[in-house]
């Protein structure tokens, strides 16, 4: 093998500590070193977030965070060892320790975004760093993730998030978006607009097609089945339909990335594969979510509790008013209804997962926080994510096209995530 005078030098040992001797190519070995930091990692920024004071941060929000903290971890590790493509570019970290550039990078990108987690942050970076052995690779490791998170944040200093809020004026006539109980406000009006994208070209890009008309069939069969399965007094909902509700209730961006974390456990899947698979899902569901508001403030239209409550004035004689309809879950977000934010994250993340293991045919389990002790199993990526989709007619906030279109933009979404960003080598 002819390798690269730096590489022959590394297998020679030549001027390095004897705790970075390892480089692909040398004594037959191509694998990157072991890691358990992604892993460890992944679990403490889902804790931080966890944090967030109530009523939390909305599930956009934390895909943005989740996107740059594991962006960052991913390109301290290719600084190191250049497996795959970099995100943002950092200077070469040959030999530095991996365990120190996780820790740093993502600790740095969380403990901006995230202050209210500071102690939480601070105890388990330090924790982190006392379990390295101190020397040369360590150091290096720790200014890795430092630079790697530092390039970070100014890439997305200036991103839009200052601006996504604004004024919104409700509809007048059927099918338009009114302000949903017990909100009189919508959120984020502005965040498909102006929020920088991580991998899309564009939000608009990814429009999703002009909903139906009040007066449409399809808005009937849909209409009546919202209100028929996503009642909380009188519903027709089964069983299994109501836990499913309640357990999908969790953020898709947590519920992903611990199934993916299971998933690469089982398969023994590399730390640099496992930061790879972290940060592209999260890219995937961050873009997906931008996507899908651009296209919910666009159309504008409304949510299943004011559409039925005006149901006898929408202009469909075949829709049945109710005014004291309320949803299995109680407290609607308040956004419009049209595509489904929750199925578009659902569909990027089974997409993205997908392609991340080589198959959609993956058998796993999944344990949910806003259902303990229920354990749902699924034989497919795209299986847990259409039953995402469907979670959101069972607790009343979505029609079905609202479903159906976001798993679709998601899909899409994911699919140009993953044919464009953090490639093999």
């Amino acid at each position: 093998m002819n390798l690269p005078i730096s590489r022959r030098l590394f297998c020679a040992g030549a001027l390095l500590p004897a705790a970075t001797l390892w480089l692909p190519g040398c004594g037959g070995n191509d694998d990157p070193p072991a890691t358990a930091a992604p892993a460890r990692w992944a679990g403490i920024a889902m804790r931080a977030v966890a944090l967030a004071p109530a009523p939390g941060l909305p599930p956009h929000f934390s895909a943005r965070i989740y996107a740059m903290a594991f962006l960052a971890a991913h390109d301290a590790l290719n600084a190191i060892v250049s497996v795959y493509t970099s995100y943002l570019r950092i200077d070469s970290a040959f030999g530095a320790d991996p365990d120190a550039a996780v820790a740093a990078a993502v600790h740095d990108v969380l403990l901006h975004e995230l202050p209210f987690a500071a102690a939480l942050l601070d105890a388990e970076y330090a924790a982190a760093l006392a379990a390295i052995p101190a020397s040369d690779a360590a150091s290096a490791g720790t200014t890795a993730g430092q630079r790697a998170a530092a390039a970070m944040l100014a890439n997305r200093a200036a991103d839009g998030l200052a601006d996504v809020e604004g004024p919104f004026t409700e509809g007048v006539a059927p099918g338009e978006y009114r302000f949903t109980p017990p909100f009189d406000f919508t959120a984020e009006v502005f965040w498909g607009e102006r929020m920088k994208t991580f991998a899309i070209a564009s939000a608009a890009a990814y429009r999703v097609a002009a909903p139906y008309r009040t007066t449409d069939d399809a808005y009937t069969a849909d209409y009546n089945e919202v209100k028929a399965l996503g009642a909380a007094v009188g519903s027709s909902r089964t069983a299994d339909q109501s836990e499913l509700g309640r357990f999908w209730l969790e953020s898709t961006n947590d519920s992903w990335m611990r199934i993916a974390l299971q998933v690469a456990q089982a398969r023994g899947m590399s730390g640099w594969a496992v930061m790879r698979a972290l940060a592209l899902i999260q890219v995937a569901q961050a873009d997906a979510y931008t996507a899908c508001i651009e296209s919910k403030y666009f159309y504008h239209f409304w949510r299943p509790i004011t559409a039925i409550h005006l149901g006898e004035s929408d202009g469909n004689p075949a829709t049945v008013g109710d005014p004291s309809w309320a949803s299995f879950d109680p407290v609607c977000p308040p956004i419009p209804d049209y595509p489904s934010g929750h199925s578009a994250s659902a569909g990027a993340g089974a997409a993205a997962l997908a392609r991340v293991f080589g198959t959609d045919a993956v058998s796993f389990t999944h344990q949910s926080v806003t259902l303990p002790g229920v354990t749902r199993s699924f034989t497919s990526f795209s299986q847990a994510g259409a039953e995402i989709g469907l979670s959101r007619i069972c607790v009343g906030y979505h029609f079905r096209l609202a479903v159906n279109a976001g798993l679709a933009q998601g899909r899409a979404v994911a699919e140009q995530v993953m044919a464009t960003q953090l490639s093999a080598r």
